[in-house]
């Protein structure tokens, strides 16, 4: 399901919480600040989205996007969850209601970095990422390489 913008007050800080819990500290600080700090107004923009995964009243997964990724992007999966198409589902919804998508992944991310490419992510850019690791830039849907060179020099 997409997050409505006015039901984000009410689920953010369980949002937030679960980011942090189950992004097995992939997920950068800057991430999870941005994310803490997102508006209805904000998420009302339409480069932006946050897509969820429910069991029951039980998130088990989360897709958090800004500015068609170029701003922030990440996936986050309930542990207990995974391998069972949680990911894919999430990413479909979003690829649907974005014009493109940029996703950042660290290279020693496999299961990530799978996913995207099964899903027809073009590898578009390496550079290093927030954390120091070597990290992949993947694009999706209409990206253009120009957008590329404003966020990732």
């Amino acid at each position: 399901m997409i997050l409505p913008p006015q039901a984000l007050a009410e689920s953010l800080a369980t949002l937030v919480r679960f980011a942090r819990q189950e992004g097995d500290r992939r997920i950068t600080r800057h991430a999870i600040d941005w994310f803490s700090r997102l508006t209805p107004e904000l998420l009302s923009k339409k480069d932006s989205s946050v897509a969820l995964a429910m069991n029951g009243k039980r998130v088990v997964g989360l897709f958090a996007v800004s500015r068609c990724g170029l701003g922030q992007s990440f996936l986050v999966v309930d542990k207990r969850y995974r391998n069972r198409g949680i990911g894919k589902a999430l990413t479909t919804l979003i690829c649907q209601r974005l014009p493109k998508l940029y996703v950042r992944v660290a290279l020693d991310n496999e299961a990530s970095l799978a996913l995207f490419r099964t899903m027809g992510f073009t590898p578009v850019k390496a550079s290093i990422g927030p954390t120091g690791k070597p990290t992949l830039w993947l694009a999706f849907g209409h990206w253009n390489p120009a957008d590329l060179q404003e966020h990732v020099g």
